[in-house]
């Protein structure tokens, strides 16, 4: 196999999921530590063959090198992949992909062998497949396509060979539904259900991110005010009291933001709109330069002001 082929397909795949989702606003997440996202920030697409593959520890020891391909040929399904992709990074740049192939022969079954062997090939065919898939549809069928090319490509070992994909796969599609049935629901009913997804393992059971969907679907098309209520409900429901405040003050920081904000812009309004009646009569003497440089003065002014009083 072409080595630059093979390594091209490494990085290329990285970014066949996210324009899978291109089509359709993903459901986002409230902020965490870990979840960078907010209420009109998309859903950060998951990657399920990473750009930059964990690097090999040490790839300069032999005793290292053992050890990697040990673990090739011992690890569990499910935790393979990262091995495999470190693997061929390593030996990619290191010019000795027959070699190690060849070592990795000498430790691993036939059938885990063939496997490694294939990725990059198989990586290939994958991402042939899903550019010329059509995933114009909605969330549930996009999942249903990703996951039939899968194991069309991989076969049985596709759902434990990317678990972690499927979940995610998995977890969008319950949300999409989740998302229309929310509509008939009340919040308490939403919460409900949300919690029986939950112990069917369909979403995650981290409160922060209950929270967070619950937010993001319950939340869609209310106002500032509503929005800000029901983040208080939730928190409550969802943290500890210490937690819970400092939501809350974030909360009251945010609305009084949004409200100085709708102000200021209204007010700025009335004043150019007042302005602009007295260009025509008490300053109508001054020339197009003057006028503009005082319109330029009075808004300058003006914001000053209110921003000082705010």
């Amino acid at each position: 196999m072409n080595k630059t082929t093979i390594f091209l397909s490494l990085a290329i795949l990285a970014a066949v999921t996210g324009a899978v989702y291109q089509s359709e606003e993903p459901v986002t997440a409230e902020p965490k530590a870990n979840i960078q996202a907010t209420q009109n920030t998309p859903y950060q697409e998951h990657n399920p063959l990473p750009e930059t593959p964990k690097q090999l520890p040490l790839e300069h020891s032999e005793n290292r090198r053992g050890e990697l391909l040990n673990k090739l040929a011992q690890t569990n399904l499910n935790e393979l992949k990262p091995l495999i992709e470190s693997f061929w990074q390593h030996c990619l740049r290191q010019s000795q992909c027959d070699a190690l192939l060849a070592e990795l022969h000498a430790h691993a079954s036939t059938h885990r062998y063939q496997l490694i062997a294939d990725y990059p090939a198989k990586k290939q065919e994958f991402e042939q497949l899903t550019a010329s898939e059509d995933f114009n549809t909605t969330t549930v069928e996009k999942v249903s396509r990703i996951k039939r090319i899968y194991t069309q490509v991989w076969g049985d070992l596709a759902t434990d060979l990317f678990h972690e994909e499927f979940a995610f796969y998995d977890t969008r599609a319950t949300l999409a539904e989740f998302t229309d049935l929310s509509q008939e629901m009340t919040p308490d009913d939403f919460i409900e259900q949300l919690d029986i997804l939950s112990q069917q393992g369909k979403v995650s059971s981290d409160a922060q991110a209950q929270y967070s969907i619950a937010i993001e679907i319950l939340g869609t098309n209310m106002t500032p005010n509503e929005l800000s209520h029901l983040r208080s409900q939730l928190a409550r429901r969802y943290f500890d009291h210490e937690q819970a405040q400092a939501i809350l003050v974030r909360q009251q920081q945010i609305l009084h933001q949004q409200e100085t904000v709708l102000s200021y812009q209204q007010a700025l309004s009335e004043k150019k709109a007042q302005l602009h009646m007295l260009k025509g009569s008490e300053y109508a003497h001054l020339s197009a330069q003057q006028w503009q440089t005082h319109y330029e003065n009075e808004v300058k002014s003006f914001r000053k002001a209110f921003f000082q009083s705010n």
